[in-house]
């Protein structure tokens, strides 16, 4: 089996590779340089896609499709920015954008005929809790996380008849480096925030599972919500 995984040099990307090659995976991991540092495994190819920039994608997933054949898709790439949305300048939104969500759509529209003509395959997209709510600050965030999950719905009614199966994963705090720069984190305790081998797992169960069911929508979140904000000791319970 060969994988396809997006953000694979980092949080739930790398993560995710690195339990698949544990289960004898072929993986193709994404990520903007392609190098995974300390990731020596001769099932692992890096790739160098810079998803911030769309128009170079088509012609650079192209060229790696027509070099392997890939069995499942992961795109666990993405990051977040938080704020007033006057805070961000017109090229910090289309940027957001570009990762997030319109990323997704197009290595979609070079992956889904080729597993169209197969009749197989599996599509997993890691959304965000900023999907199903919206929050402060969370304007941009949760505009490309919407969309991805709007995108996900039609993508499964779209492909279920073609043997392609389309799942969501929404994950609530996650600890990894998706909060380096921010001003908040999860709080401390193991309760308080998911680990990205938690996610990892949940993808290789949907990997594992019987082609004729499909997972729409997963929702994970830790058992006791909980912030810390810089500067702050006590965490913000929600």
């Amino acid at each position: 089996m060969a994988a396809l995984v997006t953000g694979a040099s980092s949080g739930i990307g790398l993560a995710t590779t690195k339990l698949l090659l544990k289960n004898n995976y072929q993986v193709f991991g994404i990520s903007r340089r392609g190098t995974v540092p300390g990731l020596e495994n001769d099932q692992f190819t890096g790739v160098a896609i810079d998803l911030s920039q769309p128009d170079k994608i088509d012609a650079q997933i192209g060229t790696l499709l027509k070099q392997c054949q890939i069995d499942c898709f992961i795109h666990a790439a993405g990051n977040g920015q938080f704020g007033s949305i006057e805070q961000f300048s017109v090229s910090q939104i289309d940027t957001a954008i570009r990762l997030n969500l319109t990323s997704a759509l197009v290595l979609s529209r070079s992956i889904v005929p080729l597993f169209r003509r197969r009749n197989q395959g599996r599509m997993i997209f890691i959304g965000s809790e900023s999907s199903l709510s919206a929050g402060r600050k969370g304007a941009l965030y949760s505009a490309a996380k919407f969309g991805l999950r709007g995108f996900c719905q039609a993508l499964r009614e779209d492909c279920a008849s073609d043997g392609i199966n389309v799942s969501l994963i929404n994950p609530g705090l996650v600890r990894s480096p998706f909060f380096d720069g921010l001003a908040f984190s999860p709080a401390a305790n193991s309760e308080n925030a998911i680990t990205v081998e938690d996610i990892a797992e949940v993808i290789l169960q949907l990997l594992q599972s019987s082609p004729d069911i499909v997972f729409d929508e997963i929702n994970i979140s830790p058992r006791v919500k909980s912030l810390i904000f810089s500067g702050s000791q006590t965490g913000n319970n929600r």
